[in-house]
């Protein structure tokens, strides 16, 4: 009897096995172990201009008679239902990969920088900049400073001025200082004031006419009024313009006899481009090179002003640094290259030749092992030294592809893929949910380039007019070599029973992805996938 019973076990055993099921032996009872879940891959295709249209088989595409390529999607089967994996990708077989040149790279944190590099000019400091004006009306007799770019020092003769009006108050100014000596011991009060007073005032005139102390002086020891009285520089510095000539020039106040610019310090002045001034701020240390010369020397300054005022035909701002020059080796006018390097941080980054720009997008195609890569929506930061950060839609450790052939090469694929998935979303984006809408164009049947009378018919899933939506349409072509993606939209209005028109314009001839959205009270209700074609 118990060879039987073993007999028996070890049949049951294989039987369980052979069924798929374990069962495990208990002196009381049989357990039954969970079963296992295996992995299987669902193939279809799809056309990669026309992604709605698809089919199980590698048919050709009913629009454009294009051979449709296989989309490959892991489908994960437990117990007896399947479920598809939440993110689409693209598979390229690794005889594939190594044909087109497929690199990749891993996504990591890496200190960066972004170098600003800007054309500049040396220039004056605005704040040492003297105009010489005379105070009175007159005429020009003897200059001293006769050229522009002649160095003059404080006090320094400029040229005389003979002025009838300055002749005639030094008259009587020493009539006033003759009349004060006489009368100063007056026993009237009144009579030796007044003297006084008159002696202070005709003083006070010559004084505000720039007349000096030492001129004064010389005139009350000679007691002779001068004929031309002497002009003198107030700053140190060097002429760069002059109006001030011999014989006899008559000059008003309101001329610019001299400019004096003091050189001990000067600006340099650096063009940066309206982009790159966010990175530039106050005290930001930068490097000023001049390119010239047998050896190319360079100084380091702080950035001391930022213009608020964009020039409107190079879309550049003035961005100044203070040098000092007491060697007068820094001359106005004289080109420099103005460079900055700005710290970035240590962001995410990934090579710049992984980013694909759409325009309003950027996307990454993310290597997920085996074969397959998911397109993935990304938000780029700043770009420095070959590379852009990430700021969301990539983690440190995920590989990218990067070569640049691999983009052009599979674009179509590519494109097809993105379509059929539907624009990437982070991963925060809420998913609206909408039901599936039935929509029949009802013109145009062939559409034109241009304006075109667009009619269409809208119904639920189960056939019932839609009455009252708002209904939009989108027409979407995508990228196609250098030609950029382009699209084209129209809101339509209630012609009643279901029935929507209006006007939408069609760019090119083309046959046009065109997705219909219907909406209540500013929320999706549903939506569907179609085409126009425009002859």
């Amino acid at each position: 009897m118990p060879r039987v019973l073993t007999i028996l076990l070890a049949f049951l055993v294989i039987a369980a096995a052979a069924a798929g099921t374990l069962y495990m032996w208990r002196p009381d009872l049989f357990l039954r172990a969970a079963p296992v879940a295996v992995a299987v891959t669902k193939s279809e295709y799809y056309c990669p201009m026309h992604p709605q249209q698809k089919s199980d088989k590698p048919d050709n595409c009913p629009i454009c008679s294009m051979k449709m390529v296989k989309l490959e999607k892991a489908v994960a089967v437990a117990h007896d239902h399947a479920e598809e994996t939440a993110a689409p990708t693209v598979f390229i077989s690794p005889e594939r990969q190594q044909l087109i040149g497929v690199k990749t790279a891993v996504a990591e944190r890496r200190s960066l920088s972004r170098e600003i590099r800007a054309t500049g000019k040396v220039a004056f400091d605005e704040t040492k900049v003297t105009h010489i004006h005379t105070k009175i009306s007159g005429f020009v007799e003897e200059v001293f400073v006769d050229f522009v770019g002649k160095p003059v020092r404080r006090g320094q003769p400029l040229f005389t001025l003979y002025s009838p009006d300055l002749v005639a108050t030094q008259e009587e100014y020493l009539l006033a200082l003759r009349s004060n000596r006489s009368l100063k011991t007056s026993s009237f009060p009144w009579v030796s004031g007044g003297s006084t007073n008159l002696l202070e005032a005709a003083r006070k005139r010559l004084q505000l006419w720039d007349i000096s102390e030492r001129e004064l002086r010389e005139l009350e020891e000679s007691g002779k009024a001068k004929r031309a009285l002497t002009i003198y520089s107030p700053v140190d510095g060097i002429v760069t313009q002059r109006a001030a000539y011999h014989h006899g020039k008559n000059v008003t106040p309101e001329m610019d006899l001299y400019t004096i610019v003091d050189l001990s310090t000067v600006w340099i002045l650096g063009q940066v481009y309206e982009h790159e001034l966010p990175l530039i701020r106050i005290g930001q240390s930068v490097q000023v090179e001049f390119p010239y010369g047998t050896g190319t020397r360079s100084r380091n300054g702080l950035v001391s002003f930022i213009s608020p005022v964009l020039e409107p035909k190079t879309r550049t701002a003035e961005v100044r640094v203070e040098f000092a020059n007491a060697d007068l080796t820094l001359r106005p006018e004289m080109y420099v290259n103005f460079n900055a390097r700005i710290g970035l941080g240590s962001p995410i980054v990934v090579p710049a030749d992984a980013v694909l720009d759409t325009g309003n997008d950027q996307y990454v195609f993310v290597d997920k092992g085996q074969g397959y890569f998911e397109p993935r929506v990304v938000k780029v930061g700043q770009e420095a030294d070959g590379f852009y950060s990430i700021e969301s839609g990539l983690k440190a450790g995920e590989r990218v592809a990067t070569a640049a052939n691999f983009i052009l090469d599979s674009e179509s694929r590519l494109k097809g893929a993105l379509a059929n998935m539907g624009r990437p979303s982070s991963a925060s984006a809420a998913a609206v949910p909408a039901q599936a809408l039935q929509i029949e164009i009802l013109e145009p049947k062939t559409g034109k380039t241009g304006a075109n009378r667009i009619r269409l018919m809208a119904k639920d899933a189960q056939g019932n007019p839609i009455p009252d939506a708002e209904i939009e349409v989108n027409l979407f072509m995508p990228q196609m070599g250098s030609m950029a993606p382009m699209r084209s939209g129209a809101k339509l209005i209630s012609m009643g029973n279901g029935e929507y028109g209006g006007e939408i314009d069609i760019p090119m001839a083309w046959t046009w992805e065109t997705t219909v959205t219907a909406k209540k009270n500013g929320k999706i209700i549903g939506s569907a996938r179609t085409s126009i074609t425009a002859r």
